[in-house]
């Protein structure tokens, strides 16, 4: 079996007056014959078009004919070539045209593109690939020349997969990026082969379980499971020493094995709407936890553990049946986002004062839902998260609560003053006050110290704008603008890498394949209120901060609609979609560097916007 591809021609006889002609090619090979669009106007076409045609025994040439099409009289014949089956070996390769031997004052010029890939019952998949429909062949091919064109994502999903093309093995070895979303997977796919692996997706298919031995991909940095019919994860999950980031949403898993707590750089851990009563022990072992998704599982306690977890920024715990927090989760400074709305908590541990950065932005904490006893903390909540958590760490120090670890601190800093008691006082005053106050203050900027995160500087950041000049601040006011920047920075990385950028590359991807004009102008007005808070983004970035090189796919993987309007419209939403990533990839870079509170303030307002008008 043979999927041909058409690509392009190009130097064709002109056969109509207006110096140009209206190509189509027609393939033949046996009794089977397949017939591209006709493309208007042009020496040059550009199909694109794939078929696949069964081979036989018999079959030794693929006949290629090129015609102008007329509407008034006969198609005019353009050219011809025949190409020997056996010197197709799945490169694109350039044909000349030829007269036709009945014809042979015929006058002919130029080349047509021509790709073949044999798909042969002999190959190690043979007997399984038989059962795959020859239409889902034909789109698996689509999708393979599209990752070919743009060799980002090999993207198959929505096909109606139920078995992995294995003939893809010997065609595509070397893929990065695998999405096999939305298909009809009940086992999870043989792809050991697949060495370079480093993303891959399964989401909406109806797996059921993961034999340990498919989980040898020692590169895979990415694995999306979610909404499947999962009931466990193997032990063999540490095997992806790699693993960044984990979804397994809305599955039916109900205990995670202890070896989860094995997955020494996950960053992400997505597990929400599982039927999940408890977590592991080994799961506080997740030392480079940023983010971690459990919402509307069946949590009812947390791991004392649990705060050992410090890197953690966002922390969502949304609708389980918790009846109290760690009284440790203090030592958890750096988290921005924390939801435990729609639980059973009656009050909030001490230490949670600690957790500064609840509330300085509007995402910060959210206590709905909980039968709270302390009116005082329903009153400031529903005042803001701010007002909520300065009176928690008020309330912290009116009872002189300090976590375990900060106490030895403060035991460590009056033993150095009573041996050393001139050391913050040079006039030899031995002041209590003085020194009490003294200490405290080193205490308070070591900690502010510590849940400062350090973000890699992005090469080539210059800008040609002045410092606008500014009153000085007092100690205690820089600090807290440091405090509330460092927070509004974390926030917004995280919302840029989670959740903006994945929703706009599923746009474009929709809109690529977009068929219908109403639904093609209902995203394009989507983008088009976007577009503001676009434009806004792009005047706070200093004009001389350098523009990424984000390699965009463009309109590879489209699919044609033959409605001229809706393509054009594409195109442009498509355009709107590129610019819209480029931007986002800058302030990706940009963030982490900016010193400006202003600036990162007028970002995040612009990102909450663009977060919400996001499907």
């Amino acid at each position: 079996m043979n999927i041909l591809q058409v690509n392009e021609a190009r130097d064709l006889v002109a056969a109509d007056t207006n110096g140009f002609s209206d190509p189509y090619c027609v393939l033949n090979l046996g009794l089977q014959k397949k017939k591209t669009k006709t493309i208007k106007r042009t020496l040059n076409p550009k199909w694109g078009e794939t078929f696949l045609m069964r081979v036989s025994p018999m079959d030794l040439r693929l006949h290629v004919v090129l015609s102008d099409w007329d509407a008034m009289s006969s198609d005019d014949f353009l050219g011809e070539c025949y190409i020997d089956l056996n010197s197709m070996n799945d490169q694109p390769t350039w044909y000349t045209l030829q007269p036709r031997p009945t014809h042979p004052d015929d006058f002919v010029k130029g080349e047509v593109l021509i790709k073949a890939r044999v798909v042969s019952s002999m190959n190690s998949g043979g007997a399984r690939e038989a059962k795959l429909p020859t239409n889902i062949i034909t789109e698996v091919n689509n999708r393979v020349t599209a990752y070919e064109t743009n060799g980002e994502l090999l993207d198959l999903t929505g096909i109606g997969l139920e078995m992995f093309p294995e003939f893809l093995e010997e065609h595509v070895p070397d893929i990065v990026n695998l999405d096999l979303g939305f298909n009809q997977f009940k086992m999870f796919p043989q792809l050991k082969m697949f060495k370079n692996l480093q993303s891959l997706s399964l989401g909406g298919n109806m797996i059921m379980t993961i034999p340990g031995d498919m989980l040898d991909l020692p590169l895979l940095k990415t694995l999306t499971i979610n909404g499947n019919q999962l009931i466990a994860i193997p032990p063999e999950i540490k095997k992806l020493v790699c693993l960044e980031k984990l979804d397994l949403a809305n599955n039916k898993i109900s205990v995670l094995c202890e070896e989860i707590g094995m997955l020494s750089k996950l960053e992400e851990l997505v597990i929400a709407g599982n039927p999940l009563q408890s977590l592991p022990p080994t799961f506080c072992n997740l030392g480079s936890l940023e983010m971690l998704d459990a919402n509307g599982c069946q949590l009812v306690k947390l791991p004392e553990e649990f705060p050992q977890m410090t890197r953690l920024l966002e922390l969502n715990l949304g609708n389980n049946k918790l009846v109290e927090l760690p009284s440790l989760i203090g030592r958890m400074t750096r988290l921005v986002v924390l939801n435990i709305m729609d639980n059973r908590l009656t009050d909030l541990p001490l230490s949670i004062g600690y957790c500064f950065g609840l509330g300085k932005i509007g995402a910060g904490i959210n206590i709905e839902g909980n039968p709270i006893n302390s009116d005082e903390i329903i009153s400031k909540y529903k005042i803001g998260n701010d007002h909520l958590m300065d009176h928690l760490e008020k309330r912290m120090a009116v009872q002189g609560y300090t976590l375990p670890d900060q106490k030895a601190k403060q035991s460590n800093n009056k033993a150095l003053q009573s041996s050393n008691p001139t050391a913050k006082n040079p006039a030899g005053v031995n002041n209590s006050t003085t020194s009490t106050t003294t200490s405290t203050t080193a205490s308070s900027q070591q900690q502010q110290q510590q849940q400062q995160p350090v973000f890699p500087k992005p090469m080539g950041l210059v800008s040609n704008k002045p410092a606008p000049t500014q009153p000085t601040a007092a100690p205690n006011a820089q600090q807290d603008i440091l405090t509330k920047s460092i927070a509004l920075k974390n926030w917004s990385i995280a919302i840029i890498r989670g959740e903006i950028r994945p929703k706009i590359n599923k746009v474009k991807t929709q809109i690529l394949r977009c068929v219908n004009i109403q639904e093609g102008i209902s995203i394009a007005n989507m983008m088009k209120s976007m577009k503001p808070e676009i434009e806004a983004i792009k005047a706070l970035i200093p004009n001389a901060f350098p523009t990424p090189g984000v390699p965009l796919s463009g309109t590879s993987g489209k699919i044609h609609s033959g409605n001229d309007k809706l393509e054009t419209l594409k195109d442009l939403v498509v355009a709107s979609i590129d610019d819209a990533d480029i931007v986002l990839d800058s302030l990706y870079q940009l963030i982490p560097n900016s010193s400006d509170p202003h600036l990162i303030v007028g970002l995040v307002s612009s990102l909450k916007k663009i977060k919400e008008l996001l499907p």
